[in-house]
């Protein structure tokens, strides 16, 4: 994951501004105790899928109102779709090819005929690739765009208020987030590079200040930041500000852990095995909380999703060293004490949330990439 290119951004944006804010003594390290009465979860399922499969997301892709799932098989160059029998069972991956190094997707309406269709990464061949949807869960034709160097981990939403799905693509190479803006049937203007620290993984879209505007905040693998792109309203990112935290930053997510209506960011630190949490002060200033141990391994992901129906976000973390889902239960004021554990399959990567069994209870789908396989944790609390 360590390709070397030049950063690309257009001459004509104007000069970054760029604002440090160095969070380099953290509050502490908390480990956390088990707690066996957070053994809500059951495995429920197994499926195999490409090889290497690395990111999955939860999506109704054939408007039955079951979510379905979609995972990236990085070896294979191809996306795998398991479409939910409305029961949290699930029929047959449907495969298909994308580019090369397939590693990151998501799911939105990109042409505006109501139905969802998936938008990939494809890491070696360098492109984004926008399956379209059919209108029944299959995807029968494919655009591929031109990114940076070393697409990775891409996100969705409107960037320029339009009310259309725009992309936002981190380049692991370029050292750049691209966007593309959506012109409403499928298509995509130039895109526009704005320059992260290197090594970008991650991306996601938030309106991190309440303004209005979603902005793009990344994870940079080998220089430790969090870098936040803050959004002008319309589309454009000239500004940013950058929290270093440690290296090998993997995933980012953001979701309101202690109820004030603010996302927090949510950081997995593989190397040291902790989850951080950049708790939201609200206009954009985010403060370091303390770094929760969730083991001796390397996590990967964290999904926030409610595992014991109290209203409050939890965060279920899947560690690819130690084979494991550690769910960390809210305390209720967006801290953490306890947790529990699950086994999974080999070197899971990657996790996704949503009730598959419809029965009023989160339950969770997680990608292993050693052993090339879906697992499917379903709620008990629904049973």
């Amino acid at each position: 994951m360590k390709d070397a290119t030049r950063w690309l951004i257009p001459s004509t944006l104007v000069l970054v501004l760029v604002m440090l804010a160095l969070l380099t003594t953290p509050t502490g390290s908390k480990s956390l105790s088990y707690d066996a009465d957070l053994e809500t979860l059951e495995q429920a399922g197994t499926y195999k899928v490409g090889a290497d499969p690395f990111i999955i997301i939860a999506a109704d892709l054939d408007g039955d109102a079951a979510a379905d799932l979609a995972v990236t098989n990085y070896t294979s160059g191809t996306v795998s779709v398991l479409r939910n029998q409305g029961d949290g069972q699930f029929g047959e991956p449907e495969t298909y090819p994308t580019g090369t190094g397939t590693f990151g997707v998501a799911s939105a309406d990109m042409n505006g005929d109501l139905f969802l269709d998936l938008v990939v990464s494809n890491k070696l061949s360098n492109t984004v690739s926008v399956l379209t949807n059919s209108g029944d869960g299959t995807f029968s034709s494919r655009t591929d765009m031109p990114s940076a160097t070393g697409p990775h981990v891409t996100a969705i939403a409107d960037f320029n208020g339009d009310s259309l799905p725009d992309i936002a693509v981190p380049s692991y190479s370029s050292h750049s987030v691209g966007v593309l803006i959506n012109r409403g049937d499928g298509t995509f203007e130039d895109r526009m590079d704005f320059r992260t620290h290197r090594a970008p993984f991650c991306a996601i879209a938030a309106d991190l200040n309440g303004d209005g505007s979603q902005d793009i905040a990344t994870t940079s693998y080998t220089e430790g930041f969090v870098d936040i792109l803050w959004n002008d309203g319309k589309g454009g990112f000239s500004t940013r500000t950058a929290y270093q935290l440690d290296t090998e930053l993997w995933s980012i997510a953001a979701a309101d852990l202690n109820g004030d209506f603010l996302p927090e960011l949510i950081v997995t630190r593989y190397s040291n095995g902790a989850v951080t949490v950049l708790v939201n002060n609200g206009g954009g200033q985010f403060d370091r909380s303390t770094d929760y141990l969730t083991g001796s391994g390397g996590p990967c992901w964290a999904t926030p999703f409610d595992i014991d129906g109290d209203g409050m976000l939890d965060l279920a973390v899947v560690d690819g060293y130690a084979h494991r889902l550690t769910v960390l239960r809210n305390d209720g004021d967006g801290t953490f004490k306890n947790k529990v554990e699950f086994t999974t399959g080999t070197g899971p990567s990657s996790s996704a949330t949503a009730d598959f069994n419809q029965d009023g209870f989160a339950d969770l789908a997680v990608a292993n990439w050693e052993s090339d396989e879906v697992n499917i944790f379903l709620s008990k609390r629904g049973g």
